[in-house]
C-alpha cells in the first residue's frame, strides 16, 4: 500500500472541514508539503490542538463519514456497550463540549427499544440537579439514520476508572462521593425516576471533584435487548437477582441504595463486595447477596461507616434505608462524625498529590512505594498524555516527568500541565528529570517559579528534598 502523503490528508481534512486553511497553513511552515507524510502531518495538528487522535486514525484510513453528527463536530469515544457508544462532540456554533450517546445501529428499526431510548433522554431532560448528568436534548440525525442524545460533556471520568488509578479511597472522601451520589438519588426519586443501574461506571468525577449519576431510565432497554439477543448485561441480571431474592418489585428504589452500597464498599476496601460469577444462574442465586464479607476494621477504622454500609447493603429490604432521602440524612451525620475525628489527626502530607510519568517499571515501583512512605498520594502512569487526562480530571498538587524514559511527549505533557495550571491559576508545581543527552531540552522550557529540572544522575534524596520544596513540606535532615 502507497504511504499516504501530508497534502494528500491535509487536503482531506478541508474537505471535510475538519481543518482551516489557516491552520493547514501552520504545518507548511514547519514541515515540507512536497514531502512530509500525512502521520508527522497529524502529528503535529495534534500537539495543536486542531485535530484529536481519533479523528487521525480516521483520516489515516482516508474515511470520509462519521465527523459529525446532527450538526455536531465529533472528537473521540468515550465509551462503547452493547446498547450504544457515547462521544465527546463540540457544537461549532456555540463552542460547547458535549456528550453525544447514539444508539448502535442494529438497534435503529426495532421500535421499543428507540421509544426506550427516547424515553431515555425525555426523562432525564427533566432532572436538573448538580449531582446528575444534564440532558440537552433527544435527536435524528436524518443523513445517517442515527438516533442520539445530548448531553453536558463532564470533564473527567467515571469512578471505576478512577478507582482503576487510586484502587481505594479513605473514608472522608468516599463518603463526600457518597453524599453527592445520594443527593442525585433522592432528588431522582422525588420526581418519579429510579435509576436501575447503579455501578462505578455510572458515576462520573468532574475535575471539580463533583459526583455525577448518569444513565437513567436504561434498564428497561437493556433488559429489552437481553431477552432479545441473549446479551449478557450484567447489571440488569444483578438488579433482576436482588429483587428476586428480596421479593420486592422492579424499579424499587431500595435496590439502588443496595448497589450505592456496593459501590461505597468498593471505595473503601478495594474489592467488589458480590462475587462476579459466570452466566446469568449464578450471578442470580440468592447466595451471592446473602454471603457478603464484612469489612474489616483494618481496612476501615470508624464503625459509624461499617454500620452506614451494612444498612445500605441489607439482604431484607425492610432492614435498609427506606429512600435517598432517608440515607442522605444518614451520609450526612456520618461525614460529621468522621470529619471531627480525622482533623485533628492531619498530616500535612497527606493532603497532597504527586502524578508521577515514568516508563520504566522498575522505578514506577521505586517511586511508588517511596513516596507512599512519605505520606503522599501516588498516581503513577507510563504514558504522560494519562497525566494530562487526569489533571483535567481531578487537578493534582505536582507532577513529576522522567523525559529520560518517555521522550518528547514527556516534555510536551510537562509544558502543557504547568501552562493550564497557569492559565487556571491552580497550584500545581512540577520536577522534570532529563537524561544527560537531554541537557539542551532546558532551553525549550519555559521559566517558571513553580517548577525544577534535574538532570541525571539523580538519587531519590535529591528528589524528594525538591518534592518537598515545591509541596511547602517540611523538610526531612
Amino acid at each position: 500500500m502507497e504511504t499516504l502523503d501530508a497534502a494528500t490528508v491535509a487536503e482531506t481534512a478541508l474537505q471535510l472541514q475538519l481543518l482551516t486553511p489557516q491552520q493547514v497553513a501552520e504545518a507548511w511552515v514547519d514541515l515540507d508539503q512536497r514531502t512530509a507524510q500525512a502521520d508527522v502531518f497529524l502529528r503535529f495538528m495534534e500537539r495543536k490542538g486542531y485535530l484529536t487522535p481519533w479523528q487521525s486514525t480516521k483520516l489515516i484510513k482516508q474515511e470520509r463519514d462519521g465527523y459529525f453528527l446532527g450538526g455536531y463536530r465529533i472528537l473521540y469515544k468515550i465509551a462503547s456497550g452493547s446498547f450504544g457508544r457515547v462521544y465527546r462532540a463540540e457544537d461549532p456554533r456555540t463552542g460547547r463540549m458535549v456528550a453525544i450517546k447514539v444508539l448502535r445501529r442494529k438497534w435503529t428499526d426495532n421500535r421499543h427499544v428507540v421509544d426506550l431510548f427516547e424515553r431515555e433522554g425525555k426523562m432525564g431532560m427533566t432532572l436538573h440537579h448538580p449531582n446528575i448528568v444534564e440532558v440537552l436534548g433527544v435527536n435524528y440525525d436524518a443523513p445517517s439514520h442515527q438516533r442520539f442524545i445530548v448531553m453536558e460533556f463532564v470533564e473527567g471520568g467515571n469512578l471505576r476508572d478512577f478507582m482503576g488509578i487510586r484502587k481505594k479511597l479513605e473514608s472522608a472522601e468516599a463518603l463526600r462521593i457518597l453524599e453527592e451520589c445520594t443527593a442525585g438519588l433522592a432528588f431522582a426519586f422525588a420526581h418519579g425516576v429510579t435509576h436501575r443501574d447503579m455501578k462505578a461506571s455510572n458515576i462520573l468525577i468532574a475535575s471539580q471533584r463533583t459526583a455525577k449519576l448518569v444513565d437513567f431510565g436504561l434498564a428497561g432497554a437493556r433488559t429489552h435487548m437481553h431477552e432479545q439477543e441473549n446479551i449478557s448485561v450484567e447489571r440488569t441480571v444483578d438488579y433482576a437477582g436482588l429483587e428476586l431474592a428480596t421479593g420486592v418489585s422492579e424499579g424499587d428504589t431500595r435496590s439502588d441504595i443496595f448497589f450505592l452500597g456496593c459501590v461505597s464498599y468498593q471505595m473503601l476496601t478495594g474489592r467488589y463486595p458480590l462475587e462476579m460469577g459466570r452466566g446469568a444462574q449464578s450471578r442470580m442465586a440468592k447466595e451471592r447477596f446473602a454471603v457478603i464479607k464484612p469489612i474489616s476494621k483494618a481496612e476501615v477504622a470508624y464503625p459509624s461507616v461499617i454500620r452506614l454500609l451494612d444498612n445500605m447493603m441489607s439482604l431484607n429490604p425492610e432492614q435498609r434505608f427506606q429512600t435517598p432521602s432517608q440515607l442522605l440524612e444518614a451520609v450526612r451525620e456520618v461525614r460529621k462524625e468522621v470529619s471531627a475525628i480525622e482533623k485533628p489527626q492531619e498530616k500535612s502530607g497527606l493532603s497532597k498529590t504527586v502524578f508521577i510519568a515514568e516508563r520504566d517499571e522498575h522505578l514506577q515501583d521505586l517511586f511508588r512505594e517511596k513516596f507512599k512512605e512519605k505520606g503522599l498520594r501516588v498516581l503513577l502512569a507510563a504514558d504522560p498524555a494519562r497525566a494530562l487526562e487526569r489533571f483535567r480530571q481531578q487537578p493534582f498538587d505536582l507532577l513529576i516527568v522522567d523525559a529520560g524514559t518517555t521522550g518528547e511527549e514527556g516534555l510536551f505533557v510537562f509544558e502543557r500541565i504547568l501552562k493550564d495550571a497557569q492559565l487556571e491559576n491552580l497550584s500545581c508545581g512540577g520536577v522534570l528529570m532529563l537524561a544527560e543527552d537531554q541537557q539542551d531540552w532546558q532551553e525549550k522550557i519555559s521559566e517558571r517559579d513553580n517548577q525544577v529540572v534535574l538532570v541525571q544522575p539523580i538519587k531519590f534524596k535529591q528528589l524528594f528534598v525538591k518534592v518537598q520544596e515545591m509541596l511547602g513540606l517540611k523538610t526531612e535532615n
